[in-house]
């Protein structure tokens, strides 16, 4: 971490752009009052958090028309760098009153290998704005651009004091799609403040309204798959915890399998993963994401079709023998 920490101050935004920089004492685990064992554990998530700070403070750097390059970073690290860049971009584009063109350029150079991860960033710019609708924001990936509310959800939550945190477990009895993307955001968020720890992050869930067990579920499942940082045993706790959500678990590492099978690199502990929670192969369980997309990719898609491609995906885990 102490490496990453040293790149993630030597990147020098410019002119006022250096007072939105981001410095590494923000993911802390002990600094934020999280979870701070395993030792291993929470080396692995803290340089993931890393990650993503050095790709927003080098989009903060960079002119408006470029894209920070991510190649002299390790392979598992640069979609996160990739989000953390698209959160800047995405702000920077949001405050500019004539709009801007930074998102476009970070789409263009990295969008190829890591574009779940750029809408997840956006949704980042979301919540520090307060902004509720996507508007433009991703319109020309009608289906995925609701991403953007797991990524505010999981923002939202990470910043959130244990107070703070109380809002999501008193919920009103309905609320719209996106409400439902944020609860998976906050799952992945608990991957963090849990520092992977399988029965504290099935209390938390415990806590939070019936409806959204299965939507926090799929997020813990997700970071599970991308993050990782815990030993192979864990993944097989994580699933015996969840009971009934086997379905939503599934869902959540399918997710993770597609990400990482799209950047083109897949590490040894996402294959891990998967076949704990998923009962697949990575490519078996990206493939599930890929056939539950048919039809729901289409201009004007709305956050019920999301919803849509995620029960669709949990019914081919059920036929895989999953559930």
């Amino acid at each position: 971490m102490t490496a990453l920490k040293d790149q993630v101050t030597s990147t020098r935004p410019v002119g006022w752009r250096r007072l939105l920089a981001l410095h590494p004492s923000m993911v802390d685990f002990a600094r934020r009052g999280f979870r701070t064992g395993p030792a291993g554990t929470r080396a692995a998530l803290e340089g993931a958090a890393g990650a993503f700070l050095l790709g927003f403070n080098a989009e903060l750097a960079m002119p408006a028309s470029q894209a920070p390059e991510l190649t002299h970073l390790p392979e598992h690290r640069r979609g996160f760098a990739a989000e953390g860049a698209a959160m800047a971009a995405a702000l920077l584009d949001m405050m500019n009153p004539a709009g801007g063109r930074r998102l476009a350029a970070v789409r263009q150079r990295h969008a190829a290998r890591y574009t779940y991860l750029l809408h997840v960033g956006s949704g980042w710019a979301m919540a520090k704005l307060h902004r509720s609708r996507l508007g433009r924001l991703g319109a020309d990936e009608p289906l995925l651009r609701w991403l953007a509310y797991d990524g505010m959800g999981f923002c939202q939550a990470f910043f959130a004091s244990e107070r703070q945190l109380r809002g999501w477990y008193a919920h009103r009895d309905s609320c719209p799609p996106t409400c439902d993307i944020r609860y998976q955001g906050l799952g992945r968020s608990l991957w963090f403040r849990e520092c992977g720890t399988p029965a504290a992050l099935a209390a938390r869930i415990q806590r939070l309204p019936r409806r959204h067990h299965a939507d926090a579920w799929s997020g813990v499942a997700l970071a599970a798959t991308y993050a990782g940082g815990v030993p192979e045993a864990s993944y097989a706790e994580l699933r015996e915890l969840a009971g009934g959500h086997g379905a939503a678990i599934a869902q959540g590492a399918a997710f993770g399998a597609g990400a990482w099978q799209l950047c083109g690199h897949v590490p040894a502990h996402a294959h891990a993963a998967v076949r704990a929670l998923a009962g697949a192969t990575v490519d078996e369980a990206a493939q599930w994401t890929r056939q539950a997309r048919h039809g729901l990719a289409h201009p004007g898609a709305q956050a019920d079709h999301f919803r849509l491609w995620r029960v669709r995906i949990q019914q081919r885990a059920a036929e895989h023998g999953h559930t």
